[in-house]
């Protein structure tokens, strides 16, 4: 189902920052610290134009959701709200998938997936906005968001429009936390990674059961046409009874 973008964003207006100004605006007070906003599926009731393809597309609903947040709160401050995560959680019966009946149809598309994480490796500062310096104008820029596992460079200087003359600013960019763990299926051996950040890392520990809302990705190594799986996390809810 094809909606157009303004669409999109209007529905996020309309069911999900409209009614909730007052802990909307104390979010944007404590950014960058905090940069997760928690986002209920239930908020959008039965508004299938609207969840099919938060599903079936949500790269670019959770963009609509972050264009209607900057909208939302531009009477209301001069800050600019940058690499927010809307933490989507309640989906529909719908999206579960179990990890052993991933397929390339679900790659992309945002599922449901319960797991018991098998290895928590160390926390680890990750590039959400990349800084590089020209070396013809020598002026940095951050202009590139980083998304995901695979480090994306600027082809050009958006300064002097130079091309192949800039290089990474590690010290000019800006970090999150970040956590890879590996998850299994409860029922099964399947395994994958997950990549869990800001404040998801961290948050879990090996034999937590979760209940994981994620994105399923494929990245290819070499020259091989195999792509490797994981799972870029959204939102996530351990499921442990730790007080036991």
């Amino acid at each position: 189902m094809s909606v157009r973008s303004g669409d999109l964003t209007e529905k996020w207006y309309e069911y999900v920052y409209r009614d909730r100004g007052e802990s909307v605006r104390r979010f944007a007070e404590r950014y960058p610290d905090e940069r997760a906003l928690s986002v209920s599926c239930e908020r959008f009731g039965h508004d299938y134009r609207f969840v099919r393809p938060l599903l079936a597309n949500p790269d670019e609903a959770l963009r609509a959701g972050k264009a209607a947040l900057s909208r939302f709160l531009s009477s209301e401050t001069d800050r600019e709200l940058r690499d927010v995560y809307l933490r989507v959680c309640d989906l529909p019966g719908e999206s579960e998938v179990a990890l052993a009946d991933l397929r390339a149809e679900h790659l992309n598309s945002l599922h449901t997936m319960r797991c018991v994480v098998t290895d928590a490796g160390p926390l680890r500062p990750k590039v959400v906005r990349a800084a590089f310096r020209c070396a013809k104008c020598e002026e940095v820029t951050r202009h590139v968001p980083q998304s995901g596992r695979e480090f994306r460079t600027n082809a050009k200087c958006p300064r002097c429009s130079s091309v192949g003359y800039l290089s990474f600013e590690s010290e000019a960019s800006e970090y999150v936390d970040a956590q890879e763990v590996t998850v299994r299926d409860p029922d099964g051996d399947d395994e994958l990674p997950v990549l869990l950040e800001h404040d998801l890392a961290g948050a879990v520990s090996d034999g937590d059961h979760l209940r994981l809302v994620g994105i399923p990705r494929a990245s290819r190594t070499g020259d091989s046409t195999v792509a490797d799986t994981w799972v870029e996390s959204v939102s996530m809810e351990c499921l442990t009874d730790r007080g036991r």
